[in-house]
Order: C-alpha cells, then sequence, then structure tokens
C-alpha cells in the first residue's frame, strides 16, 4: 500500500474515503460521453463506448445512470449550467436576473453548446430514451430555477402576484428556442434583453 495512506486514513468509512475517486469517475465519464458526441453524433454513441474512453467499467456508468441518454443529458448539463446561471438576486431584482441569465443563454446558444444542443433537440424527437432524459435534465431544472426567480419576484412585491409562473417562463424562454430553432433572425445578446423587457413589462407590479 503506498505509504500517503496513513493509519488514521486507513480508518476512514469506505463511503467518505470514496467519494473523491466516485467524482473524478464520474467526471471522466462525462466528458468522454461529451467528446464521443461530438466527435461521432449521438446515434453512435454506446455505453461501451463511453466506458472505453473514460477508462471505466460499463457497471460503474450503469451504477449511476440508466442509460446513454440519461449520461449526455448530465453531461451538457454540467457543460453550460455554469455559463447560464442566474445573477444573485440578492445583489439585484428578480426582473434583472431574468434578463442577466437570458442574455447568458443567448450567448451560450450562439457558440459551441449551441450547435450540440441543436443536435440533441433534433434526436429527440425521434428517441424518446433521449426525450425523457432532456426532459428530466434538462427542461425540468432549468424551468425550476427560472420558478425560483419569478416567485422571489412575486414574494418581494416586484411582480404581479396573479402570474401563471409556468406561462411567464413560456413567453420569456420560447423567444430565445424560436430564434434559436429556426434561425430566421440573430440570437443575440441585444435580443435577449429587449425580449426580457419586452415580457417582464407586462410581468411587472404597477405602482399605484
Amino acid at each position: 500500500m503506498d505509504s500517503a495512506f496513513s493509519t488514521s486514513k486507513e480508518r476512514r468509512s469506505s463511503e467518505g474515503a470514496g467519494r473523491p475517486r466516485d467524482q473524478d469517475t464520474r467526471n471522466a465519464i462525462l466528458r468522454a460521453a461529451m467528446s464521443l458526441v461530438k466527435e461521432f453524433g449521438y446515434r453512435s454513441l454506446t455505453i461501451d463506448k463511453i466506458a472505453q474512453r473514460a477508462g471505466a467499467g460499463k457497471t460503474t456508468i450503469y451504477r449511476w445512470w440508466p442509460s446513454k441518454a440519461a449520461v449526455i443529458g448530465e453531461a451538457f448539463l454540467s457543460l453550460v449550467s455554469p455559463e447560464i446561471e442566474f445573477p444573485s438576486i440578492s445583489e439585484m431584482s428578480a426582473c434583472e436576473s431574468i434578463r442577466g441569465q437570458m442574455q447568458a443563454v443567448a450567448r451560450a446558444f450562439r457558440g459551441p453548446h449551441g450547435d450540440l444542443l441543436r443536435v440533441l433537440v433534433t434526436e429527440a424527437q425521434f428517441d424518446l430514451e433521449l426525450s425523457h432524459a432532456w426532459l428530466n435534465t434538462w427542461v425540468r431544472q432549468r424551468r425550476a430555477l427560472a420558478t425560483e426567480i419569478l416567485n422571489a419576484g412575486i414574494a418581494s412585491g416586484e411582480l404581479r402576484s396573479d402570474i401563471d409562473v409556468n406561462v411567464a417562463i413560456d413567453a420569456l424562454y420560447g423567444g430565445l428556442y424560436y430564434r434559436f430553432l429556426i434561425p430566421y433572425a440573430p440570437l443575440s445578446a441585444e435580443f435577449a434583453g429587449e425580449l426580457a423587457d419586452t415580457v417582464l413589462n407586462g410581468l411587472v407590479r404597477q405602482s399605484r
């Protein structure tokens, strides 16, 4: 045994000692899945190929994910999420947070992330497994975050109390996805800001 492992470390629980190694392996699997999709496309992706590139066992992958669709869904989420986080509402209003995040989404979708997202959204129309995974790992999680911001705005009195949050999210982000999937006009940060202002203007609580 390596001398770096002291007697005190040996007495640690197997769960505590295993976490860093497990996370390293998990990250390697996610990176492998993303690189394979970028190189060869989603349809050619298999658990065998992911395992081989990640240097992990198939049983390890199946312990954490039920399918390749679930792996790629989480992989994409972990890759893009840091770039499209909502600015903290402790530092700004809910409207400003929504506006800033929508602009970040527009910027992210115009780059390589957008190219990959377009491929996955297209494949999800024909692959029920991918569609379900995409709904769970991307759509619902992103909507949950937007819901938190809008509810905070309602609670603070910034936004009207009678708005339907789900409809508001559709109105805010539907325009982004429309230009993203049907590029009849540029999906720019400027457009995202204008779209946010237009929709949020109808959501803001009017002063007496």
